[in-house]
């Protein structure tokens, strides 16, 4: 039996939802230490923080990586894994946490996207709090 919170949505999404703000959060909270540190050049932040943004999703579609970088899904992730690759400079604990950042957007980013979950003509775009799921005629 599923318990409902206020708004109507069940505990577990409601549990799901903070866990993926805080892995969201933690992911940001490393990458903002990794640039303190100045380990990361400016163009591999930007790249970090556009991956960042949009793992939640399961990566971004064609047309914004498209417009934003002007790479395939594909390209992107190899370029996400080059900033994050520890260079030789780096101390241990710095390509530690390079290589569990790469590790956690990489595998969100591989996740299959929530275009086609709902059958050959059902697309579901998500944001944080409502998934809306619209029929393609």
């Amino acid at each position: 039996m599923k318990r409902h919170v206020a708004n109507g949505e069940s505990l577990s999404a409601s549990i799901e939802h903070v866990h993926q703000s805080n892995w969201v959060q933690q992911c940001r909270n490393d990458c903002d230490q990794l640039k303190r540190l100045k380990v990361l050049t400016s163009d591999e932040c930007w790249t970090i923080e556009f991956a960042i943004r949009w793992a939640p999703f399961g990566g971004s579609g064609p047309g914004e990586l498209m417009v934003n970088h002007g790479v395939t899904r594909d390209r992107f992730i190899e370029l996400l894994q080059t900033a994050l690759a520890p260079k030789p400079r780096d101390l241990c604990k710095i390509r530690a946490q390079k290589r569990r950042l790469s590790t956690a957007l990489v595998k969100a980013w591989r996740l299959e996207r929530h275009e086609g979950r709902n059958g050959p003509s059902g697309r579901q775009y998500t944001d944080v709090i409502n998934p809306v799921t619209v029929w393609d005629d």
